[in-house]
């Protein structure tokens, strides 16, 4: 009866510490939980540039500083290759030299990265140049190409939801023999690319299309420059379509099927 009664005292005495151990790293998880909120809240009105990050000083105010380690892709098409045709492991890597640099950091080792930008992804090579007839027979090489992507992404579930409608519906085209069985496409990369939803697609929004593909389609700048008709350094819905060789009633879906 003692061996018992001793036995159970001890796992009593057990189940008392575990108790104490988990309400005191629940309690620690809470603390951590309100520093982590305390964090958010005063960084929640700081806007840090790229390759910057917000901290807190030792005030207790938030402030931008550069990113103090960026991981290694370990993939040269990762690697980026700027204007001035300096080639850097990643975009991390260039735009927390910017910040050194920025800040008069001592690590600074390239001050001309300051005036520098993001030509493209991948290493630093020479590029073809675009000939006349490449540019002419680019849009359909692009058409087939959005094609192909498009139900790609729809295979690998990585598309978005609103999209399933318009892969059915290519699906159909290209089994008929639709000659235009590409448009769908078309009208997919442009919702795409327009972000701001203002019926155009701006620079900013058209340089991370370029940098994906700059390697692989040397003709894709020279291409979206001829797009832009009117020169006012974005390419509207009706500019696209005409490009890609939609016509009136396709571009008209294209404004309404984007702004939903």
């Amino acid at each position: 009866m003692a061996s018992t009664l001793n036995i159970l005292f001890i796992i009593g005495l057990l189940t008392f510490h575990q108790s104490i151990f988990i309400r005191a790293d629940d309690e620690v998880k809470t603390d951590q939980e309100k520093l982590l909120d305390d964090f958010q809240d005063r960084c929640s009105s700081v806007k840090c540039r790229d390759g910057e990050m917000c901290v807190l000083n030792k005030d207790g105010d938030a402030e931008c500083a550069c990113v103090t380690q960026c991981e290694d892709p370990k993939d040269e098409r990762l690697m980026i290759c700027t204007k001035a045709n300096h080639t850097y492991t990643s975009d991390c890597e260039f735009y927390q030299m910017q910040c050194w640099c920025r800040k008069n950091d001592e690590r600074c080792t390239r001050r001309e990265a300051l005036a520098d930008s993001i030509d493209y992804f991948g290493r630093c090579q020479t590029l073809g140049v675009c000939t006349d007839f490449e540019l002419e027979v680019f849009p359909k090489r692009m058409t087939t190409w959005l094609g192909e992507i498009l139900d790609a992404l729809f295979v690998r579930k990585d598309l978005d939801a609103k999209y399933e409608v318009l892969v059915n519906e290519a699906r159909r085209m290209k089994l008929s023999n639709t000659e235009k069985w590409w448009r769908n496409a078309v009208l997919w990369e442009f919702c795409e690319l327009d972000r701001t939803h203002d019926n155009s697609v701006n620079n900013e929004e058209l340089a991370r299309f370029v940098r994906s593909l700059k390697v692989l389609e040397h003709c894709i700048q020279p291409f979206l420059d001829h797009c832009d008709t009117d020169d006012d350094k974005k390419i509207s819905s009706d500019e696209w379509g005409a490009c890609l060789g939609l016509d009136k009633d396709d571009n008209a879906f294209l404004k309404t099927f984007c702004s939903q």
